[in-house]
């Protein structure tokens, strides 16, 4: 097995973690986890675009640790807040307009603003000659920052589950890749492509896209379907 395929599998073990002791977000988790599977050809394309394998594999194709590390990571950031914190949902007052069924229209909205993400990241990749880390990041801080514009009582849901997700991505690659296979670092993180900073001999470009997922991921499920934590 690959040294991501190990991380792949710690982070579902949370993600299993999670699911069975929090029974009140186990539909959200669900179904971020579903799209977030759907949403990965898109990240294994912008990837592909500058070989950079920052959480994906190498050479553009889609492997089982990438579909994996998708449904895990989109999964906990959308959850990740409410089952640490222990906040309950409740419905916001006034609903908006809905289409013939209301999980059409929080699905079809909740869709749209992740394709809105991967075209932003894929244009930038291609036109900008961005990074496909650096692209993610700018994509998804455009995405986090308007759903708190709009909804500000979701500035913490996001800035914590972007805590979150980077200190899980961070733990795991600390333990697969500087400790347990360093040799094989080098070749995942495409040093040519990263800033050359380090934390915990951890490139702090992983650190940054991780978190920023975390950061769009975790406030959009309630956002989408007019949901207030408490």
């Amino acid at each position: 097995m690959t040294p991501f395929l190990y991380v792949s599998l710690a982070l579902f073990v949370v993600w299993c973690g999670v699911f069975f002791l929090s029974k009140k977000t186990r539909q959200e988790q669900l179904i971020m986890s579903v799209i977030g599977i759907v949403l990965s050809p898109g990240a294994i394309l912008i990837a592909s675009l500058d070989n950079n394998a920052s959480g994906v594999s190498v050479g553009g194709t889609i492997g089982v640790e990438d579909l994996l590390f998708a449904f895990s990571v989109f999964g906990l950031a959308s959850v990740i807040y409410q089952a640490a914190l222990g906040k309950h949902a409740k419905k916001l007052r006034g609903d908006r307009i809905f289409l013939s069924h209301p999980a059409s229209h929080w699905l079809a909205h909740l869709v749209i603003s992740l394709g809105i993400w991967t075209c932003v990241a894929l244009s930038l990749t291609v036109v900008l000659a961005l990074t496909a880390s650096q692209a993610v990041v700018v994509g998804g801080l455009l995405v986090g920052t308007y759903v708190i514009a709009d909804r500000k009582d979701l500035m913490f849901n996001a800035l914590l589950s972007g805590i979150f997700i980077s200190l899980l991505v961070f733990a795991a690659e600390q333990i697969f890749f500087v400790r347990m296979f360093p040799e094989a670092a080098p070749a995942f993180w495409q040093a040519r492509h990263l800033s050359g900073l380090m934390l915990g001999g951890i490139p702090v470009e992983e650190i940054v896209w991780s978190g920023v997922v975390g950061f769009a991921i975790g406030p959009l499920y309630e956002y989408m379907r007019e949901i207030k934590l408490k």
